[in-house]
């Protein structure tokens, strides 16, 4: 089995023994005999479409197997009766030629009964398969139980980032799956019995804990867990020492507050030493070379901590930032016995320091160096809830209930640190929520995880004993809002991504009032149907009598009686809130964000809105006082209520701050604030809410950041406009310091852009307000797609011009082989990253998430189009506000210079490594006609830009960079 093909898909930072383990699954599965196993099928089938109602098979496959062995096989093409749309030709490679003649849908299903005859089915996320089948023949012709195999892979093998059929087939080297039915049965035979193995694989009693879930409940594959557990050792599973086997050996004691001690930095020349083949970074990489702007950026770092002062440092593409502040930060840690903090805004990052760069670093430091990821509360698994969730289940819980749970069981058992993020379980929102941590309800010390078996407290007991903390923006600046507390106690901070720390300590400052949110913390409270908290509490209390039991029925009652008027109250406020869209211009969309001004507050319908927010801000405020009364009142009792009391404590929590938010925006006095009400026209959506964000960040860091610490590096790859830093600067609270208390460093890229980029400007475009901007648009990106062949990016700033050109280039543009994806609401980014950066024919159309972090080396990426420049919406409630007080000076002061670091931003996906080459196309004649564009020109990594017509980029995008150029080059 090929080790490597399976460590691409454990999930990072697998525990050593479970990677271990997975390796012998695929050779067990080849001989290992089950004494339960009777004949089993296996179907999959290909279809027109996912409709049932609509689409129809055009192919089908079995196979019945007995233990290892396939004793049968049955395939056959299926004629649809209908024409196979060719985006189903293509991934499939089945045309209409191949089904003429083949039986009917009916006639097919009816013969995979037969061969059935009976048996359990399993399939590949069943349902799928289930609805087209029993459609065509009738569900009373498959008289077997369906099972599910995705279900079993997400139980049985939960450290794996992917249990698509393919993906298992690559890790465990099974026979590959092709989108054709007869290649996915044998794959999916034989990935059964690894997932068996898995099962079997799992700690003692696990499986049988799993497979008395929701023990009433319909769940098919409970009997395949049950006779796994059965023939295996019997003993009972208990979370709590699952957890202190795998973290029995994790201790280490915390470090010095550099607050409170004298550090001493290591000298700059030693820190310069280390950036060569002998030093620290030569050790690390074996290709490692060095380069003067990486020297040079860990000299600056290095001069900051020791002299206690800031630093904006602009590092481009290539000069290798990462190791540029680790390298001198973990010296300095390690001299000094305190910890640095890393904070970067995207996950990619953060695993990539975690799971890379600080294990090479360890072992370059012959293992001295600790390090640890920290992340909020909501990221970490709570495993009291865990275990009441899974007790809970009854027979109402649906099969997506009991999967979670069995999933996350699974995975705590094989996971010693890790949090949720790194599951790959298809989350509700609201179990999520169930599931996860929260300041407000843990219960601490009555929990019988606290601390060191416990995710989220455990990994803050490591953080503080780790040189190097690497979190995110948010939680960086959710510790700043809570003065402390969150973080351990860290003087000296490199905040990575730092383009986006302004937008993410505004998020982190910003209160509010949602309509999805109340609703959900009310309906938690006093729920239709299923009674809610409050009538669980209840229940409770009959079965175990409670001291001051009238006394806390009564509360109950009161309680019950507030959050049913709030929930009705808050209804109606977010219905008048939804009326307010009809003051608003008519925009194209049905979505906006609307400044709440001094005339809008005069208004009628804001009067309506003051009114009846504030009747809803005194229910919630009965609401929440009834509710404390009513935890002192289980706080007396001595047994029973320790989890609904804390649950309690939660929803209080999560209703204060909504109480809070509320009153904000209908006070709207406090000036530090800008208040906006966002609202959705169409009223079968509820997305309404009422916000108060501040207004000036770094007024906010300058009071609450810098005075907590000693020394914060901010590093992006764009972060100035040209050689000029004030912008961010004047974002961060940098500007409010003395001149001395920070420094800013512009660092060139290593590469060569010149050489590796073109930039082409479209002289001949209308201007985007022009009608005929789009048409044109439209031209210039089909011939650009065709010239590159593929592999080209274009990044958007608005989805409906995005949607309308896709909708008419794509079909164009698939005849004519070149394949088009889009960036939609139902397709998650990362699923477009993965299949993007997996064929280089795919081109993408793509909007605000694909504009940075988004990194697509060498033939897969080689175009990025830019229609239009990415000016923020003139419509958006901060930047009224800003024009409002600062006039249009604020355009120049805030929205231009974020436009040009947008723009950089877009032109860093294109060069990610020394050999890349490509070019970028700014289709946006404003940059050559407008005199803001030379701020725009002079931001990008290439001095010689060229501004042609659009037929003159298409044929030198063709001539240098396009498909038939590449094709040479590699036939060369």
């Amino acid at each position: 089995m090929d080790s490597d093909a399976l460590s691409r898909f454990l999930v990072p930072g697998t525990d050593s023994d479970v990677a271990e383990e997975y390796a012998v699954f695929a050779a067990r599965a080849r001989d290992t005999v089950f004494g339960f196993e009777e004949e089993i099928a296996f179907v999959d089938i290909e279809t027109t479409g996912f409709d049932v109602e609509r689409d129809a098979i055009i192919e089908v496959a079995a196979a019945i197997a007995r233990g290892p062995e396939i004793v049968a096989r049955f395939s056959t093409f299926v004629n649809p009766g209908r024409e196979i749309p060719p985006e189903i030709t293509k991934l499939t490679g089945i045309d209409g030629g191949m089904v003429e003649g083949a039986p009917s849908p009916e006639a097919a299903a009816l013969d995979v009964a037969e061969f059935v005859a009976g048996r359990d089915i399993v399939a590949h996320n069943v349902g799928f398969d289930r609805k087209f089948l029993e459609a065509a023949a009738g569900a009373s012709r498959f008289s077997g139980a369906w099972i599910d195999s995705l279900q079993l892979a997400v139980i049985s093998l939960p450290r794996l980032r992917s249990h698509r059929l393919s993906d298992l087939a690559t890790a465990f080297d099974a026979p590959l799956p092709s989108h054709r039915a007869t290649d996915d049965v044998e794959a999916l035979a034989f990935l059964w019995r690894v997932m068996l193995c898995g099962l079997a694989a799992l700690p003692a009693g696990l499986a049988a804990r799993i497979s008395h879930l929701a023990p009433s409940a319909a769940w098919p594959l409970r009997l395949v867990i049950a006779h796994i557990a059965a023939g295996a050792r019997a003993s009972a599973f208990d979370l709590k020492e699952s957890r202190r086997r795998t973290v029995s050996a994790d201790r280490a004691d915390a470090l010095f507050d550099a607050e409170e001690i004298e550090c001493a930095c290591p000298p700059i020349d030693e820190v310069v030493a280390e950036f060569a083949l002998e030093g620290l970074a030569g050790r690390m990489y074996p290709e490692f070379e060095r380069r003067d702007e990486q020297a040079a950026m860990a000299t600056a770092v290095t001069e900051a901590f020791a002299s206690g002062t800031h630093a904006a440092i602009e590092a481009g593409t290539g000069v290798g930032k990462s190791i540029a502040y680790l390298v001198p930060a973990a010296r300095f840690a390690l001299r000094n016995g305190v910890g640095v903090g890393v904070a970067t805004k995207t996950n990619s990052l953060m695993d990539q320091l975690i799971y890379s760069e600080l294990p090479a670093l360890c072992r370059a430091l012959e293992g001295e160096l600790r390090y640890v990821s920290l992340k909020g509360y909501e990221h970490y698994a709570c495993l009291r809830k865990l275990e009441r969730f899974a007790a809970e289940l009854d027979d109402t819980a649906d099969e997506m209930a009991i999967v979670t749970a069995a999933a996350l069981l699974t995975w705590v058992a094989q996971t010693s640190w890790g949090d949720l993020d790194s599951t790959n379980i298809h989350w509700r929102r609201e179990t999520r929520a169930a599931l996860a941590a929260s300041i407000a309800d843990c219960t601490h010390k009555r929990c019988r995880f606290y601390p060191h078996l416990c995710y989220l407290h455990g990994v803050r007991r490591r953080a503080a004993s780790a040189h190097i903390v690497v979190t995110n923006h948010a939680l960086l600046f959710r510790d700043v809002v809570a003065s402390g507390g969150i973080l351990p106690p860290i003087r000296h901070w490199i905040v990575d991504e730092a383009h986006s720390a302004e937008s993410e300590a505004r998020k982190q400052l910003t209160f509010g009032a949602s309509h999805v949110e109340l609703s959900a913390a009310l309906g938690t409270l006093v729920s239709k149907g299923r009674g809610g908290l409050l009538e669980n509490l209840r229940r409770t209390l009959r079965n175990q009598p409670a001291e001051h039991q009238d006394a806390v029925l009564g509360e109950i009652a009161k309680l019950e009686h507030e959050a049913t008027t709030g929930t009705t109250l808050a209804d109606s406020l977010f219905d008048f809130v939804k009326d307010l869209g009809e003051t608003v211009r008519e925009s194209g969309y049905d979505m906006c964000d609307l400044r709440v001004t001094r005339e809008l507050r005069e208004s009628g319908a804001w009067g309506t809105v003051a009114g009846v927010g504030g009747s809803l801000v005194r229910r919630l405020e009965a609401a929440i006082e009834h509710g404390r009364k009513l935890v002192l009142l289980l706080e007396a009792e001595s047994t029973g209520y320790t989890d609904p009391r804390a649950d309690l404590i939660g929803l209080l929590s999560r209703l204060a701050d909504q109480k809070l938010g509320l009153e904000m925006v209908l006070d709207g006095e406090a000036d530090e604030y800008v208040y906006s009400a966002t609202l959705d026209r169409r009223r079968n959506t509820n997305p309404e809410k009422l916000v108060a964000s501040r207004l000036d960040i770094g007024e906010a860091l300058a009071e609450e950041l810098y005075p907590r610490t000693k020394s914060v590096v901010f590093t992006s790859a764009t972060i100035a406009t040209g050689d000029d830093f004030s912008h961010f600067a004047r974002a961060v609270g940098l500007g409010r310091l003395p001149d001395d208390a920070w420094a800013a460093l512009r660092l060139e890229s290593s590469y060569d852009f010149e050489r590796q980029m073109a930039v082409f400007v479209a002289s001949d475009l209308p201007e985007p307000r022009d009608s005929q901007y789009l048409p044109a648009l439209e031209s210039l990106l089909e011939q650009v797609h065709l010239a590159m062949g593929g592999s080209t990016l274009t990044l958007f700033t608005n989805r409906r011009d995005m949607e309308r050109l896709y909708r008419a280039l794509e079909p164009r543009l698939d005849r004519e082989g070149v394949p088009l994806l889009v960036q939609g609401r139902g397709v998650s980014a990362k699923r477009l990253r993965d299949e993007f950066i997996a064929d280089e024919s795919l081109s993408l159309f793509a909007t605000k998430s694909f504009w940075e972090g988004f990194d697509a080396k060498g033939d897969t990426l080689r175009c990025v189009v830019v229609p239009k420049l990415p000016f923020g919406r003139p419509t958006d409630p901060l930047a009224e506000e800003r024009e409002a007080r600062e006039g249009r000076v604020a355009w120049r002061r805030y929205t231009l210079p974020e436009a040009v670091i947008e723009l950089k931003q877009a032109a860093g996906r294109l060069i990610r490594s020394s050999t890349d080459v490509g070019c970028l196309v700014v289709a946006d004649v404003r940059v050559v006609r407008q005199a803001y564009g030379r701020d725009f020109i002079e931001s990008l990594p290439v001095r010689d830009i060229e501004v042609l017509p659009a037929e003159e980029i298409v044929s030198e995008i063709a001539r240098r960079f396009g498909r038939s150029q590449r094709d040479g080059m590699r036939g060369s």
